[in-house]
């Protein structure tokens, strides 16, 4: 049994290396339209310390890495394999009845069940995914791990995956605090480091998938991008089926960032994606989308497709610009780099979509406003 939470380890043999600087950042729900979700699923000046992961498809989706790929965990943090053998979800298994409500089922036990059984040997691995923090979450998992354990009397292991600073602090807390301790192996942007190398990603695609998804809804584009590719030569059902977790993940402006890098049928497999995610956001953008193409069938009928396309054009030029600025000042405010007055005017004033785009990378390394103009 693991007797500590894995805090700080990383396995760069598989994982590859960090791009850049990638500081802490704690990501920001914020009225710019970031929201990792189409719901409005926090509010108040706390909702920067937390990404939330609904029941839906984030979460879901990451539950799902760990049924394909059953020792993800173990490899990620470079923890040797207990025993051989493919644990299999057997959630199931240990759902218990409500004495009170017939056909209800309590939820008392972890989002997902893992089990390998050989013989006096096996393994339980049970996977939690956590957006924010919990803090009944402080009791329940080593009653998880106790329970666990008895039913199946093996050695029982808990993962959590953190997609929110203080979720990952508290874990460490529970660990030395009063007892019962809490021990998992931990899985975030600060043990986990995203595979760039997209041939590595092509290898290990869950591993791509989690990384990018761990960094990506903190800013990091080049991590949701390396992502995204990783998983293209996969098969349909699974390639859209980590998309979609992908997706769920990225703040809505990094989608903007990434739609426009698409080809035109990767955007329609990315609004499937959203389609099905019931979004709210998707029908805004799917009545945008028709009305475009209403506006230009009109345009071919009355002569005017030389207009069009040029207004088409300018629209898409300033819908990126509008973008980038955005992401450049959130990106920022959420590493605390305090811009003045005149650095923040300079920022929006900006009409050169290379100049920002620029800005946008160096955004997540500089640590003072003055630095992000240094070079123009």
């Amino acid at each position: 049994m693991n007797d500590g939470v894995h805090g700080r380890r990383r396995h760069p043999q598989r994982a590859g290396g960090v791009g850049g600087s990638d500081r802490r950042l704690r990501s920001k729900l914020s009225d710019r339209g970031l929201d990792l979700f189409s719901t409005d699923l926090q509010h108040g000046a706390a909702r920067a310390e937390r990404v939330c992961v609904a029941a839906g498809t984030l979460h879901q989706g990451t539950l799902e890495l760990f049924r394909h790929d059953p020792w993800l965990a173990f490899d990620l943090l470079g923890v040797e394999r207990p025993v051989v053998g493919t644990p299999i979800d057997r959630r199931a298994e240990v759902e218990r009845n409500n004495p009170k409500r017939a056909g209800q089922v309590l939820s008392n036990f972890p989002d997902l069940v893992l089990v390998h059984e050989d013989g006096t040997r096996g393994v339980v691995i049970c996977v939690e995914a956590q957006g924010k923090l919990d803090l009944k979450k402080r009791w329940l998992l080593p009653y998880y791990q106790a329970a666990l354990a008895k039913d199946h009397k093996l050695p029982t292991w808990i993962v959590v995956v953190s997609y929110c600073d203080r979720v990952s602090e508290q874990l460490a807390a529970w660990k030395v605090g009063h007892p019962p301790a809490v021990n998992v192996l931990l899985l975030d942007a600060h043990t986990v480091a995203p595979i760039l190398d997209v041939k590595r990603g092509q290898a290990w695609p869950t591993a791509a998938v989690l990384g990018a998804a761990l960094h990506g809804c903190r800013g990091n584009l080049e991590a949701a991008r390396a992502g995204l590719q990783s998983i293209l030569k996969l098969p349909n059902e699974r390639r859209d089926s980590y998309r979609a977790t992908l997706w769920a993940a990225l703040p809505k402006p990094m989608q903007a960032l990434l739609k426009e890098e698409m080809t035109v049928e990767q955007r329609e497999e990315i609004w499937d994606v959203e389609r099905r995610s019931g979004a709210f956001s998707y029908g805004h953008e799917e009545g945008l989308e028709a009305g475009r193409e209403e506006g230009l069938e009109a345009g071919r009928e009355e002569g005017l497709e030389v207009g069009l396309e040029v207004g088409l054009e300018e629209g898409q030029r300033v819908g990126r610009r509008t973008t980038l600025v955005e992401l450049i000042l959130t990106v920022l405010e959420v590493r605390g780099v305090a811009l003045q007055t005149n650095e923040v005017a300079q920022i929006r004033g900006c009409d050169r979509l290379e100049t920002l785009e620029r800005w946008a990378k160096l955004a997540r390394e500089v640590n003072a406003g003055g630095q992000l103009f240094e070079q123009g």
